[in-house]
C-alpha cells in the first residue's frame, strides 16, 4: 500500500507521525471517506464542501480543494480503479517551544494530511441492498455531529456494544429521537395512512448528524423523501429500515434489537434506494 502523507507519496511502513500530533493527543481533526467506482470518484465536490466546513468550524488552515488532485495521484499510485478512499487531517505537530498538550494552539502549525485506498468492489457487485442486525443505543456522542471528526470514541462503543448483543450495527437515539447509525445515515419507510408507504430520514436539526453524502444525494434526487424528526416508536414500526453511507452505499437493516424489520429481508424501498443511488452514479454524481 501506498500512503500519501504531507504531499509525498510513501510506502505504509515509513508513513511516519510525530507521537505529538494533534490528531493522536487529542482527536483535533477531521477525515473523509471517498468511494471510486472505474477511476471515478462519487460526488467528490460534496465531499470537498464538507470538508472545507468542517476545517473553517475547526480553524485548521488547510485547502480542502486539493483533496480531489491528491485523491488521483493517490489511485494511481496504488494502481486501483474499485476503491475506498480515506484522508485525514489534523491540526498538525506543536513547533519548538510550543506547548504539546496546550488544548489551545499555542501558535499556527502546519497540518498533518494523510491519505490511503484499499480495494472495493465494483458497481457490478453492488446490485442488491447488503443486510445488518442492529440494536438501539443510547447516542452520548458531542453535540457538533455536522463536524466529520476522528474523535470516533462514541461510535466504537455503541459498535462494541451491539457486536456484545450479537449485531452488526447500532443505530443511535437522543431525547426519543433517531439519529444516526455509528457509521451511516438511517431511512425509514413508513406506512402513510392510505395502504401506501413513504420515506423519511432524520432531519439535521433534529439530533446531531452528519450530513452525509450519499444521503444528499438520495434527497436531491427524490423530493418525496421526508426529512425530519424521527421518533424512536416510528423506528421499530417502521415496515424498513435502511443506513447510507459511502463505503456500504444502502444496507437493509432486517432486525433490529432481536425483532425482525418487515418481512425481516431486504423491501422494496432499499431496493429502490439502491437503484436510485447507482444512476446517479452510473450518471456521473
Amino acid at each position: 500500500m501506498i500512503v500519501h502523507l504531507n504531499g509525498k507519496l510513501v510506502p505504509r511502513d515509513q508513513a511516519l507521525v510525530s507521537v505529538f500530533d494533534r490528531g493522536f493527543l487529542f482527536g483535533d481533526g477531521l477525515y473523509e471517506g471517498l468511494r471510486a467506482f472505474d477511476g471515478r470518484v462519487v460526488a467528490m465536490d460534496l465531499h470537498v464542501e464538507r470538508l472545507r466546513q468542517g476545517l473553517a468550524e475547526c480553524r485548521i488552515a488547510w485547502d480542502a480543494a486539493e483533496m480531489a488532485g491528491l485523491t488521483d495521484e493517490l489511485l494511481r499510485a496504488n494502481n486501483l480503479r474499485d476503491a475506498f478512499i480515506y484522508w485525514q487531517v489534523t491540526r498538525g505537530t506543536p513547533g519548538p517551544g510550543q506547548a504539546v498538550r496546550g488544548r489551545v494552539p499555542a501558535g499556527p502549525m502546519m497540518p498533518t494530511v494523510m491519505g490511503f485506498c484499499y480495494p472495493t468492489s465494483g458497481l457490478a457487485q453492488n446490485a442488491a441492498p447488503a443486510v445488518k442486525r442492529a440494536v438501539i443505543s443510547q447516542d452520548t456522542r458531542w453535540l457538533r455531529g455536522r463536524v466529520k471528526s476522528i474523535s470516533l470514541l462514541g461510535g466504537v462503543l455503541a459498535a462494541i456494544e451491539a457486536h456484545e448483543h450479537g449485531a452488526d450495527d447500532a443505530i443511535l437515539v437522543r431525547d426519543g429521537l433517531v439519529a444516526e447509525g455509528t457509521s451511516s445515515n438511517v431511512f425509514v419507510a413508513l406506512e402513510d395512512g392510505f395502504g401506501g408507504t413513504r420515506i423519511a430520514t432524520p432531519s439535521l436539526q433534529s439530533a446531531p448528524i452528519l450530513a452525509g453524502v450519499t444521503r444528499d444525494l438520495l434527497l436531491a434526487a427524490d423530493p418525496a423523501i421526508e426529512e425530519r424528526s424521527i421518533s424512536v416508536r416510528e423506528l421499530v414500526e417502521a415496515r424498513e429500515i435502511m443506513l447510507t453511507g459511502t463505503l456500504s452505499m444502502v444496507t437493509s437493516v432486517v432486525e433490529i434489537g432481536g425483532r425482525p424489520v418487515g418481512t425481516g429481508r431486504p423491501g422494496p424501498c432499499a431496493a429502490g434506494l439502491l437503484e436510485l443511488l447507482l444512476r446517479l452514479i452510473h450518471g456521473g454524481r
